[in-house]
């Protein structure tokens, strides 16, 4: 059980570091005027793939939530707000530090659900929040949060069968669990497929929408050598 739970820990990591090499697809992809909107978005998209640090990270946070702020009726703002919080848990050490910063996460979440409800990114992203919760204590959440993971990333396939996030992050739980609980590489790799085939497929409907994964997908792929 420890070797799962610094395996786990190893992976969401890596997966906190994806958005550095996959943020590209963002570079040049709709506040109260929409040009002026579209452009703070991407400039702070932009940033979000160079943040290095943790003071990186929290200044591009703070900038979509002062997005949010003014476009009360748009979600993406909220949505990457939350993302980019997810990310930053890896430069805490302390649970109760991560788990601040996680409850500051889903607070941002709930907010963009409200707005967009029953959309497939933005269950798929309480998917990664669920996943990031059970990392910061694995042997006493692993019951509780992996269930809603499932869950999560289940409703967000029902809602969009196309959309790779949610196979690719039940396939990093599944590669962490125990054999005899329904996972390991040979459970994980079919999901793996899944993802990248949704990937090569999948196409944002405007440059400021969620694409995120499919780098660290393929990476995992090799990880867990499948063929």
């Amino acid at each position: 059980m420890k070797k799962i739970t610094l395996l786990l820990v190893c992976v969401l990591t890596t997966l906190s570091l994806f958005a550095n090499g996959d943020a590209d697809k963002y570079k040049k992809a709709p506040f109260i005027n929409s040009d002026k909107y579209k452009k703070a978005m991407l400039t702070n998209l932009g940033k979000m793939k160079n943040a290095k640090t943790k003071a990186d990270m929290q200044t591009v946070a703070n900038q979509f939530e002062r997005i949010a702020s003014a476009e009360k009726g748009k979600w993406l703002p909220s949505y990457y707000a939350a993302y980019t919080y997810i990310r930053m848990v890896r430069f805490e050490k302390d649970a109760a530090k991560k788990d601040q910063v996680l409850d500051k996460a889903d607070g941002l979440l709930k907010a963009a659900a409200k707005l967009a409800p029953n959309n497939s990114e933005v269950v798929a992203l309480e998917a990664y929040l669920a996943l990031t919760r059970l990392s910061v204590d694995p042997m006493a959440r692993g019951r509780e949060y992996s269930g809603m993971v499932f869950a999560k990333a289940g409703k967000a396939k029902a809602l969009n069968p196309k959309n790779p996030r949610p196979y690719f992050l039940e396939a990093i739980l599944k590669m962490n669990m125990p054999p005899a609980f329904g996972g390991g590489k040979d459970q994980a790799c079919p999901l793996f497929k899944s993802a990248a085939q949704n990937f090569e497929s999948f196409q944002p409907k405007t440059e400021l929408m969620p694409n995120w994964g499919k780098e660290t997908n393929a990476k995992m792929m090799k990880r867990a050598e499948c063929q």
